[in-house]
C-alpha cells in the first residue's frame, strides 16, 4: 500500500499539484509510519483526482494468508472505482470469480504457457511450503522428475 501511495502522491511535492499537496504532507515521512488502513484512506484519496490502474502480478504465487489480505485490498480498491487488473494461474481463476461476481462480464482471460523455469520454481516453491525439510539432492530428483513431464 505505502508503495502504491507514493506512486501516487510523491510527484505532488514537485509539481503544482494543488489537489494532491494535503494528501502528501499528511503521510509526513519523519514520523512513524501510518497504517495501512490509513495509506489506503489516502491512496483512494489521491486516486480520486487522477486515473489509476492497479496491477496485481502472479497473484497465484501468493501464501493463503497473503491472498486473502490482497483479495480485501482489491475489493476496496474496486469499491474506490480504482482499476484493478491481475495475473494469475489459471487455477484460482473460479475463486477470484466467487469472489468479485460482479467481474464476471470484464474477466478476460489469456492463456500463457510457462517455461521450465517457472516450472521448476512453482514445484520449489511448493516442497518448501509443505513444511517438512526434504533433502535439496531428493527435492531436485522430484523437481527434475515433474519439470521433465510437462508439455511445454
Amino acid at each position: 500500500m505505502a508503495s502504491l501511495l507514493k506512486q501516487v502522491a510523491w510527484p505532488a511535492a514537485k509539481e503544482d499539484r494543488t489537489d494532491l499537496r494535503p494528501i502528501y504532507e499528511k503521510i509526513n515521512l519523519g514520523d512513524e509510519r501510518p497504517t495501512r488502513e490509513i495509506m489506503l484512506d489516502l491512496f483512494t484519496q489521491c486516486a480520486r483526482s487522477v486515473e489509476v490502474r492497479v496491477l496485481f502480478d502472479a497473484l497465484d504465487e501468493c501464501n493463503k494468508t497473503e491472498v486473502g489480505k490482497i483479495y480485501n485490498l482489491i475489493k476496496r480498491l474496486r469499491q474506490a472505482n480504482i482499476g484493478v487488473y491481475i495475473t494469475t494461474r489459471p487455477h484460482i481463476v473460479g475463486e477470484l470469480r466467487k469472489r468479485f461476481p460482479d467481474s464476471s462480464d470484464t474477466l478476460y482471460m489469456e492463456n500463457i504457457k510457462a517455461d521450465h523455469a517457472d516450472v521448476r520454481n512453482a514445484i520449489h516453491r511448493g516442497i518448501e511450503d509443505h513444511g517438512e525439510s526434504i533433502e535439496p539432492d531428493f527435492a531436485n530428483r522430484i523437481v527434475c522428475k515433474i519439470a521433465n513431464s510437462q508439455e511445454m
